[in-house]
């Protein structure tokens, strides 16, 4: 009976040894893989941020600029109609128009009520539509940023790819471990940093989705999104808005992607061919076209479910398959009004 007691307690010590062994060997392994999982979630981090601020920073830097615009082209306006009441006036207005007909500065200052005017209506109107050529360069430089493919969808779905293969290897080193193995020390601490890197990388797309701003659809766009959204009952316009802003900024971004997606919402043509729809009833389905592109997305968000609240997140994760997709477009949704 000792024998046998000898024996089995040998033959448990020599399988906590293996175990032991196994979870040394596979901890290794997953430790290896790591420095490779770090930087993979850095880049995916840094390409995530970078198409929220893209984002924003479109949205921000064109309502800076329409404001602008809008004050300059009101200070244009004052200053031609003080213009038009001087020559109206008569008088000795006269030496006035012609002063300001010859465009000679010497000539203007020799007419105070010109130079008090005009002048400076003049140097406003000037100042302003140098502020807004500014505001437009910048608008035009985040709109570069997005062109060349800085920070877009395929981007941030490229870094993702990367860093979930590398989670992949580690969990299936993971997945090889003994039951025993699994409750030893050294595959426990894998097994943490596996699930830290994981809680990483969701909680970078859930920053990114809540930080991205949001802005109204330009007319034409918006009577778009509200028109295709009511053939879908149950559908947010908002959320085809939200997916307009996200793919191509409404049609002023790149209409092409690395991925071979095409038009303002970004439809691979055998997706855009099976569920196409004529938004503009010109008698031809347009994958270019916005009217024809948004309508169609809203024949393929409602055909995966878009119209009932409790599957508008499986709908939408159709649309582009990535979680991060999913939460910025329905934040961006929230915030459009």
């Amino acid at each position: 009976m000792a024998i046998i007691l000898g024996a089995s307690a040998s033959a448990q010590a020599d399988s906590l040894d293996q175990a032991n062994a196994q979870a040394q060997q596979l901890a290794a392994q997953i430790s290896k893989l790591q420095p490779q999982v770090v930087a993979a979630l850095a880049a995916y981090d840094t390409s995530l941020t970078a198409l929220g601020q893209a984002v924003s920073m479109n949205v921000a830097a064109g309502r800076v600029y329409s404001s602008l615009l809008e004050e300059a082209d009101t200070l244009v306006a004052q200053r031609d109609s003080h213009i038009v009441a001087l020559y109206k006036a008569g008088g000795s207005l006269a030496l006035y128009a012609s002063a300001l007909r010859s465009g000679d500065p010497a000539s203007l200052r020799q007419v105070p009520y010109l130079n008090g005017i005009v002048t400076s209506d003049t140097d406003s109107a000037a100042s302003a539509l140098a502020v807004a050529a500014s505001a437009k360069a910048t608008l035009d430089a985040t709109q570069n940023q997005i062109d060349n493919g800085l920070s877009n969808t395929d981007a941030v779905n490229t870094r993702l790819a990367d860093l979930q293969s590398l989670l992949g290897q580690q969990q299936a080193l993971l997945n090889e471990a003994s039951s025993r193995a699994k409750n030893l020390q050294a595959l426990k601490d894998a097994a943490a940093a596996l699930a830290a890197s994981q809680a990483a990388a969701a909680a970078a797309a859930a920053q990114a989705a809540a930080s991205a701003q949001a802005d109204a659809a330009p007319a034409n766009y918006r009577a778009l999104f509200q028109g295709a959204a009511a053939t879908c009952p149950g559908l947010s316009w908002t959320v085809l808005a939200a997916i307009g802003q996200v793919e191509t900024h409404d049609g002023t971004g790149g209409m092409v992607s690395s991925a071979g997606a095409l038009g303002p919402m970004q439809f691979l043509p055998a997706t855009f061919a099976e569920y196409a729809r004529d938004g503009d009833h010109d008698g031809k389905a347009d994958i270019m076209d916005p009217a024809d592109a948004v309508y169609t997305a809203a024949a393929y968000l409602c055909a995966n479910g878009a119209g009932q609240a409790a599957s508008l997140s499986t709908a939408i994760w159709n649309y582009n398959h990535a979680e991060w997709y999913v939460q910025l477009v329905e934040s961006l949704a929230a915030k459009i009004s």
